[in-house]
Parts: C-alpha cells; structure tokens; sequence
C-alpha cells in the first residue's frame, strides 16, 4: 500500500515503480505457492485419512472377532460396541487434523502477534484475555455433551433402532401385514425429539454464555481499531500501517478464536475417543497367540466329547443358564439334546463351539481339555448349524465354501456338500448354476425360500468335513416332505461322525442314538427314545404335549 502510494504521488520515479512491480511478482509467487500447496494438502489429507481410517477399522475388527461372543449378546454392552462404532468413525481423523491445524495456528498467531506488539505491547494480551472465557465455556460444553452422551446411549440406540425398523428390508412384510408404520413413526419421533431437545437445552445455555462474553471480547477489539485509528491520525501509521494492522488484528482475533476453539475441539474429541478405549479393553476370549492351545485335534476321535460339571451364566449376569451339566458323547455316537425353550440345549451348543468359556467345569475331547486344543484344528473339526444361521449374499458356491475356507473350493465337494443337503437341482437350474448371487441385496440374485436356505446352511456343513456334527433345529423350516427327504442325508452324513442334534420333532429325536433331556438348567434323564418313554417322566411328559 505504501509503494502504490509513492507511485501514485510521484509517477515519474522509475525505481519505486520497479520496487512495486518485485513486490507483486513476490506476491504473486506467494500466491500461487500458497493455491498449489492447498491443493496437494488435500491430495494428501484425503491419502492419510485412508490410513487413519484402515488403521482404526482393523483394531475394531480384531476386537470384534475375539472378545467373548457373551458380549454380543448383553444390552449394556451394546451400548459400549454403539459408541465405540459411533467414535471410531472420524474422532481419530479429527484429532490427527486438529493436531495439525493448532500447529498451522499457533504458528500464525506468533507472526500475528509479532505485528500486533508494534500497535502496542497490550494488545495480544487484551485479545487472548477477551478470548479465553469462551474457551471455558467451550469445554465445560464438551465435558456436559460427552456425559449427556454415555447416559443417552440407550435411547440414541431406540431412535436408530425404530428408524431401521421403517427402512429396513427384513421388517417390511410385517410392518404392512400389521400396519405398524404409524406406531413405530410415533415412537420414533418422541424418542428423538424427547433426545434432541435435552441437547439443545445444553447448547442454547452455551450460546447464552457465549454471547455475553462476544459482547465484550467485540467491544476490545474496537477499543484496538480505536487506537489504530488515533495514531494514524497522529501520523505515526502510513496507510500501509493501517492495513497492515487493521488485517493482522482482525486475522488474529480469527485465528486465536479458531485456535481455542481447536483446543476445546480436541479435549472433545479426545473424551469421546475413550469410548472406544473402553471398546478395546474388553475381555478376549482368544487372544491371537494362546501358550496352552498346544495339542492338535484328534485324528481320529476314540473316546468322543465329555462334559463335567459344566456351568456358564452370562459375563454381567449372575442367573446361571447351564448348571451341573455332566454327560459324554461317545465317538460316531448321535445324541439328542430336548428340553423346553430355554432349558440351556443351544448354549451347551456354542460352550462346545467355543462361542461361550464354561464358567465352571470343563469340556474334554479325547480327555484334552478343549480350551489346549488349537483352535484352528478345532474350527476344521466341528461344524455347526444353527437355528438362526446366516444368509450369505454371495455366489452359491461361496455360500458352501464358507463351511471351511481352508479348504479346497472344487466343483465336485462343492456339488457333492449341496447333493448330501437336498439343495443341488435348484442352485443347477440358475442361469450361473453355483455362481449365481443368492439374497435381494445386489443385482442379478436369485432369492431362496427359508427351507431352502436352510438346506445350503446344512450344504456348509457337510463341506465342512469335520468329525463332529452340530445341528440346531436343523429341519425347522422344512415341509413334511423336505424332513424326510433331509433326514435320510443326516443319517447317512452322521454315520462316521459324532453328532449333537437339538429338535423338538419327534422325527428327528428318533433318529439319535441316544438321548439327554434338560429341564431347569440342568439334565434329569437320558437314555433311548423308548427306554425314556417307559421311565414315564420329563421325557414322556414333552413327548405327549407334542403328539397334542
């Protein structure tokens, strides 16, 4: 501005005129470093969130695959997995860049208020002294909003919950048959706002006391105008002074709020950060390396599985679900778990899958105790289908394969698995036979009926290859016809294996060669389907409510 003004004053001088000209080409050249180094900045901040993002993903999904699957299955830590998910989204990124940028700002502010301190040496103190009651405010804000967070968390999780049940797929049939769009919109609608108005409570106190503390750190600020405009008018500021200075205060002023508020940013970020540090240090029920996974899976099983004692309740609950429960499973024996729902049959399943540790006593393959046996041989050698197994939208074959990746995805064990399970003539009469997409997620699938469902959950299993067998329900959702036809492939599948069939079809249970009957969490009877009968007892009892 000083230049110009020489310039304009005196046209005639060449040197100040060549003077201004080096003053524009360095302007320009700052300029155009400056547009050039934003746009590589964010080449490479797009770059390093990739790897923020993949670094916190990946510690998420070692966490989920080995803490105790009783977790999963508890509301209160729900609520724990939904915050961390929540967190783990951007806080990481968050707190990267507004590392960075408080150095960007810090650096700008001492250039700033280097400037400043030539106006007068009370200035930069006035400005951060004006500026520091909000930073407060901001913080205690942050602390109230992360402590209003943890004690919402349920019903942030009500709000989602009922919006999935208006979008999603799965809940439409229902939604319509019974007409509970308008319930569940009700609902929906007076959790969250019930939500968002205690949160705009807190933020409109906030904004209050911000205001009132913007109000005087504004009023500072003009006083500092006034001071540079008095001392132009002394003439001790050229005009260059004046813009110099105006541009640096109202650049500092900027740059300090934004340079607190950063702080209040990051002290925010940080307090939600540890949601997902709480996530982190659950329990694991396998770490990646155990010392006393050390003995192999048997060969070839001689003595089978053996039960003693087992208890197990869930991790915050002391309501046990199995107690005292003792029995075996001899080698290429089938035995059949009945009792009412909830009498522990499905849980005795996952103790044996490893899904759940016993809480007391133990289970024993061969006499190991299956806690030493590696785990990896322990996958390959029990197969399990569950009553709420998986629908894979994937190709048919993936969907067998899944019994076990690790091994080889022929056409001949894949076809033979799906042959065994009934389900072989439908995948071959799709356009791509066995790599046809099955579901309704993506485009070009073909949709199954539950039955058939049901028959590649047991497709996978028999892939799987393994000497022992695990079925839960596994003809629940079949007609009459299909049982029949499936129970010849059980049969047949279950000959040279150990196997544990839980069913509440007599058509099934007769089938087993042996059969353990729980009631109250605990096992009253066991013996063979008429030897049980004649006993005229627990057995008997369910038999005869089933034939009504």
């Amino acid at each position: 501005m000083d230049e110009i003004q020489v310039v304009a004053t005196n046209p005639g001088g060449e040197d100040a005129l060549n003077h201004l000209i080096a003053l524009l080409i360095i302007a320009a050249v700052v300029f155009l470093t400056n547009a050039l180094t934003a746009s590589l900045g964010a080449l490479v901040r797009e770059r390093q969130s990739f790897v923020i993002s993949d670094y916190f993903d990946n510690l998420i999904h070692n966490k989920t695959t080995r803490i105790d699957y009783g977790f999963f299955e508890h509301p209160k830590y729900q609520n724990v997995f939904f915050r961390a998910l929540n967190e783990a989204s951007f806080r990481p990124s968050r707190i990267f860049y507004g590392i960075i940028g408080l150095l960007q700002n810090l650096i700008t502010l001492t250039v700033m208020g280097g400037i400043l301190l030539m106006v007068h040496w009370s200035v930069s103190i006035v400005l951060l002294v004006v500026t520091l009651p909000v930073t407060f405010i901001r913080l205690r804000y942050a602390r109230s909003l992360f402590n209003f967070k943890r004690e919402n968390t349920d019903r942030e999780r009500k709000v989602n919950y009922y919006n999935r049940l208006l979008t999603s797929r799965e809940y439409a049939k229902e939604l319509r048959t019974f007409d509970l769009g308008p319930l569940f919109r009700k609902r929906y609608h007076e959790q969250k706002n019930d939500w968002r108005q205690n949160q705009y409570r807190m933020l409109k106190s906030k904004t209050i006391r911000e205001v009132a503390v913007q109000v005087l750190a504004a009023i500072a600020v003009f006083s500092v105008y006034g001071l540079i405009a008095y001392r132009a008018f002394q003439g001790q500021l050229s005009i260059g002074d004046v813009v110099l200075y105006f541009m640096a205060l109202q650049r500092g002023y900027a740059y300090l709020q934004e340079f607190l508020g950063r702080i209040s940013g990051l002290y925010e970020d940080s307090l939600f950060l540890n949601n997902l540090f709480e996530f982190l240090h659950l329990r694991e029920s396998r770490p990646p390396l155990r010392e006393e996974e050390r003995y192999p899976f048997p060969a070839r099983m001689k003595e089978g599985i053996r039960f003693h004692n087992v208890g197990f309740h869930y991790p915050v609950n002391d309501r046990w679900v199995v107690r005292n429960a003792s029995f075996s499973v001899n080698a290429g024996e089938t035995v059949a778990l009945v009792g009412i729902n909830g009498a522990g049959k499905t849980t005795l399943v996952k103790l044996l899958c490893g899904l759940y540790k016993p809480v007391e006593g133990e289970i024993r393959i061969d006499g190991i105790p299956i806690d030493h046996i590696k785990w990896k041989e322990r996958v390959d050698n029990i197969s399990v289908i569950y009553q709420d197994f998986m629908l894979y939208n994937v190709t048919a074959r993936e969907n067998i394969w899944f019994g076990n990746v690790r091994r080889e995805s022929s056409d001949d064990k894949i076809t033979d698995a799906a042959r065994q399970a009934g389900i072989h003539e439908i995948i071959d009469d799709f356009a791509d036979g066995y790599e046809t997409t099955l579901g309704t997620l993506f485009e070009n699938s073909e949709q199954l009926s539950p039955g058939q469902w049901q028959r590649l959950a047991l497709a996978r299993s028999f892939f799987n290859q393994s000497q022992i067998v695990l079925l839960d329900e596994p003809t629940s959702a079949l007609d009459a016809f299909s049982e029949a036809k499936l129970l010849k492939y059980i049969k047949t599948i279950t000959e040279n294996r150990t196997a544990v069939i839980i069913s509440h079809r007599l058509s099934t249970i007769k089938m087993a060669d042996r059969i353990i009957v729980l009631d109250g969490h605990q096992i009253v009877e066991e013996g063979h389907y008429e030897e049980l009968l004649q006993k005229e007892g627990t057995f008997y009892s369910m038999v005869e409510s089933l034939k009504q």
